[in-house]
């Protein structure tokens, strides 16, 4: 349109800007860098890349966040008004290129495992698919929709006496398409490929999935604000695709700044009281639905696919920065589990961005899109990748530990049985110098018994020591005379009782027998004298 427009003019009506535009379009044009454009739900990534010698060079990045009703799963609401916002950030940041690589999220699109027969050939899959008579009912119209299909090596199926190969589906609806189209078409620029985030994700890890061994699988745990995308790969591609829980964020650039000034006044000032912004690590409790559902979505498809194979996982997207997250996957799952670095692909010889501003752990797809325009990587040597992967768990390392547990264990039982062993024969040793020790006091007891049996009884002795023992007291009261009424009297007295206390008691006696003779007389004495 804008060619159109200047060749009206004389060459005398041009201007310095309209010349100038002319040679920045011209210099689009004939430009090898490719902008990389990444629609999420509600912003776009953009980036500027090149490939140079089978080496990705991507600069200029920046993230620009948009209204919610912008987009509606990575498709934008309005091509007008999205095209002309594109091409205003694309000018103010001197893009000069026309040429534009897209990378839309998983949602926007369809995808699920098909089977074909046999007898069909690969290159004619496509054909057999479109066939309305081929009986594969796929609850989309692929008239209506751009779509590819790649062999798995999934085992074949048996039905009705036939083999089905396995085939993986990809399709998204034509409609959507033609947005994206309008809206590069209205920020002036040439659209040269639309990727799916999968793909994209694949192309990342694409050196870790050609070391796959046939019973290993990869699973991409790509940690979104919203949700949490699960991929299962192998050799061949994409095999599953599936939206999961989402955990708890971790804290933005700008919450991070804030807990960073926290902690460095906090070390400062002791007095400061801990607060809620403070960065906390996560739980078995903040992942507990996220590790069931990816249990369960491997178990399935491994059973719904007649596998025993093994999954490594790989964690990426901004959530994946927790400290403790792939100890916590790993250790409960029980399996390997890997955080890359999308940065530091091999592949990618240079990545320019402001860190107070973009979190590469937010650059998986977009750089796995730049990563489409080295056109082969298959014979690349990966094995400078080393700093690719920046955490690991192995699984064998928990196995080693339970070893190691398990030895200890082992260990600790044998030294029990020994310590049981020994205590029992210190306890019989103890068992039996307590019998020989009753043995001997029983003989020291027979001895004193039989000492004892051999002297003659001596009654009388115990008597008298018993009688000796008594106190003064009680030999007087028994010593004393019964009162005159009572009835053995006549007994008492006839017992003989010491010298002294005879003598009192017949002094007593005198008295009483004294005051019973007397009688009472009266004195008449006064009566003579009257």
């Amino acid at each position: 349109m804008n060619s159109a427009k200047t060749s009206k003019k004389k060459l005398s009506e041009y201007q310095v800007e309209d010349l100038k535009e002319i040679f920045l379009d011209v210099v689009k044009k004939i430009s090898s860098k490719i902008i990389l454009l990444e629609i999420g739900n509600d912003f776009i990534n953009v980036g500027l890349a090149k490939s140079q010698k089978n080496k990705l060079f991507i600069k200029k990045i920046f993230r620009q966040s948009l209204p919610e009703e912008a987009l509606d799963k990575s498709i934008p609401s309005d091509p007008i008004s999205f095209g002309l916002f594109l091409k205003q950030i694309i000018n103010e940041n001197n893009f000069h290129t026309k040429r534009v690589a897209v990378v839309l999220s998983s949602d926007a699109c369809y995808t699920r495992l098909i089977e074909i027969p046999e007898d069909v050939e690969e290159k004619n899959s496509i054909n057999f698919l479109e066939n309305p008579n081929s009986g594969i009912q796929i609850p989309i119209s692929l008239e209506n929709s751009d779509f590819e299909i790649h062999l798995t090596n999934l085992p074949k199926k048996e039905h009705n006496n036939k083999i089905f190969n396995k085939y993986f589906l990809t399709s998204i609806p034509k409609k959507n398409v033609d947005i994206v189209l309008e809206s590069i078409n209205n920020a002036n620029l040439e659209l040269c490929s639309i990727q799916m985030s999968h793909m994209c994700i694949a192309n990342l890890l694409k050196s870790e999935i050609n070391k796959l061994n046939q019973d290993q699988l990869i699973i991409s745990i790509d940690l979104l604000d919203e949700f949490t995308q699960f991929v299962i790969f192998d050799r061949t591609g994409p095999l599953l695709i599936k939206r999961l829980a989402s955990i708890r964020n971790y804290p933005s650039i700008d919450e991070m700044k804030k807990i960073n000034i926290l902690n460095n006044d906090k070390s400062k000032n002791s007095k400061i009281k801990s607060t809620s912004e403070n960065y906390h690590e996560l739980s078995k409790l903040d992942v507990k639905v996220l590790l069931r559902e990816i249990k369960q979505a491997f178990n399935h498809f491994l059973n719904d696919n007649n596998l025993e194979k093994k999954g490594k996982i790989f964690l990426s997207g901004r959530n994946s920065q927790h400290n403790n997250l792939v100890d916590l996957i790993g250790g409960n799952l029980e399996m390997d589990v890997a955080l890359i670095s999308p940065i530091r692909n091999d592949l990618l010889k240079e990545f320019s961005y402001d860190p107070d501003q973009i979190n590469q752990f937010s650059m998986s797809r977009i750089v796995g899109l730049g990563l489409t325009l080295i056109k082969d990587n298959t014979f690349i040597d990966h094995s400078s990748n080393k700093e690719f992967i920046i955490k690991y768990f192995s699984s064998k390392d928990l196995n080693k530990d339970d070893n190691n547990k398990n030895m200890k264990n082992i260990e600790n039982n044998k030294n029990n049985k020994v310590n049981k062993i020994t205590d029992s024969m210190n306890s019989v040793n103890q068992f039996n110098k307590e019998n020989l020790n009753i043995k001997d006091k029983a003989d020291t007891k027979t001895k004193k018994e039989e000492t004892k049996k051999d002297l003659p009884p001596l009654p009388n002795l115990n008597i008298k020591d018993k009688a000796n023992t008594k106190t003064k007291k009680e030999e007087t009261k028994k010593d004393l005379p019964p009162l005159p009424n009572q009835k053995n009297n006549k007994n008492q007295n006839n017992i003989k009782k010491p010298f002294k206390q005879r003598d009192k008691v017949n002094i007593q006696k005198d008295k009483v027998e004294s005051k019973k003779n007397k009688s009472f007389k009266m004195d008449t004495s006064f009566l003579k004298d009257g």
